[in-house]
């Protein structure tokens, strides 16, 4: 997909505007009224249908902590690797770790299972016990990350300090702030519709006679099984190839290296 098959939010603004006779901003709603239900919009058809994949990369930092990418929601991989960003060199993959935290120096850490076996041997990735005269242990080098969700962090475990870099792939609810164009075109009809029934459920409790017809036909043209836009946008992301969701995945990667 090329930038000619995004729209900006000020398009669909002044879709949304004409659609539901608010042009001039006089009934009531800003024009930030507006543009956060848009918003909404993306985010549920994001959180819902998983469309937006992205990857980005980061030098790992001493701390071992990654502050968390804009609109992330869920992480699908992490990669460790040395190299630079065209040309890894050697990869580690990185899983996940329940309950593992960092936080602050990124040296000591809490988690339910410890690599020292201090409160029991991890199911996931198994320790590798050896022992000397004076000393038993556990030797096998781990690479795990853990969230914190409260400062928006990821935090990796000191082992990972043996590469350079790592890259993550996560599904995301659209681009930076400020980039545009940041909504693929065939999700226009789906977002207009979301926010005009926003616009006329929020009107309804000023005037129920005049405006629930209007919410009734607003929610038939958003939700109907068969013609409403929001179904229609959902299969239009399932029917589409492979070479289309890498194209779509790598332009909107490219804003968040930006």
């Amino acid at each position: 997909m090329k930038s000619n098959d995004y729209v900006s939010v000020d398009h669909l603004l002044a879709e949304v505007l004409a659609t539901v006779n608010d042009i001039e901003l006089k009934k009531g709603f800003s024009k930030g009224w507006y543009n956060s239900r848009i918003q909404d919009a993306m985010q549920e058809l994001s959180i819902e249908t998983f469309w937006l994949k992205v990857t980005k990369e980061f030098v790992i930092p001493e701390n071992c902590q990654i502050k968390m990418p804009p609109n992330m929601f869920n992480i699908r991989q992490i990669y460790l690797y040395n190299g630079d960003i065209c040309d890894p060199g050697q990869s580690q993959v990185v899983y996940f770790k329940r309950l593992f935290n960092n936080k602050y120096s990124g040296n000591g850490y809490t988690a339910k299972v410890k690599d020292d076996g201090s409160n029991s041997n991890d199911v996931y990735q198994p320790n590798q016990i050896y022992s000397s005269y004076n000393n038993i242990g556990f030797s096998r080098i781990k690479y795990y990350y853990g969230f914190d969700e409260e400062d928006g962090l990821i935090m990796l475990s000191r082992d990972c300090l043996g590469f350079s870099n790592v890259r993550i792939f996560f599904n995301a609810m659209g681009v930076p702030n400020g980039e545009t164009p940041i909504i693929p075109r065939f999700f226009e009809r789906a977002v207009v519709d979301y926010v005009k029934l926003k616009f006329y459920d929020a009107m309804k409790s000023r005037d129920v006679r005049t405006y629930r017809p209007l919410w009734v036909d607003a929610k038939d043209d958003l939700e109907n099984l068969t013609t409403g836009s929001w179904n229609k946008a959902r299969k239009r992301i399932k029917s589409m190839d492979s070479a289309e969701k890498e194209s779509m995945e790598e332009y909107i990667s490219s804003m968040y290296h930006k």
